[in-house]
């Protein structure tokens, strides 16, 4: 059943119980022959079955946030595991000396893996690596500055990445910090 459903159907049983509470609750006072005692039992009847009904539409909404909060930590799992998978590959490649067919054929397989899990930026980045790392591979020896271009182009992969998995709890100035610091170490580790 969907939840916005249930959630209606709660709210309408809710109201109609009120209601129905309300008429029975009057009628009693409004009858003289009726026992104190009866309205009592009327009136603690109307409370159960009220407590029960917001008690189980605060649970739903309880469990419901509990399955999403479970889901959002399995897909960060996923995630965290597909981009790892693909730094490692990608090292794999970039240590070797020469660029092979089936290195290009494991690139473009990297597309399809992480375009599961993947945001738009990381998306963005990783074709603008496997742009580059085409362009290189066409070459028939790959230069330092050939290599540089192409951590480059994978420091910007990493960032995307990392701005995918922290999303929104990072500030804008924390983002700025990290690329540079990320960029200056691109310098300093540069091939000579």
């Amino acid at each position: 059943m969907n939840h916005s459903f249930r959630q209606v159907i709660l709210f309408v049983s809710t109201a109609i119980v009120t209601v129905f509470g309300y008429l029975l609750v009057r009628s009693i006072l409004d009858s003289k022959s009726v026992m104190p005692i009866t309205f009592e039992l009327y009136a603690a009847l109307l409370g159960v079955i009220l407590t029960a009904l917001i008690t189980f539409s605060l649970l739903s909404k309880q469990t419901q946030a509990e399955l999403n909060k479970e889901e959002s930590i399995k897909f960060l799992d996923l995630k965290i595991n597909v981009y790892t998978e693909l730094i490692n590959q990608v090292q794999d490649i970039m240590s070797k000396a020469e660029i092979t067919d089936i290195d290009m054929i494991e690139i473009r397989l990297l597309n399809q893996k992480i375009t599961y899990v993947a945001s738009v930026e990381v998306l963005e980045a990783f074709n603008r690596f496997a742009d580059e790392f085409a362009r290189k591979a066409r070459k028939e020896k790959i230069s330092d500055n050939d290599i540089d271009d192409l951590l480059l182009r994978l420091s910007d992969v990493s960032l995307a990445v990392r701005e995918d998995l922290l999303s929104s709890r990072e500030s804008e100035a924390v983002r700025k910090k990290v690329r540079a610091r990320l960029l200056s170490s691109n310098k300093y580790l540069d091939i000579e």
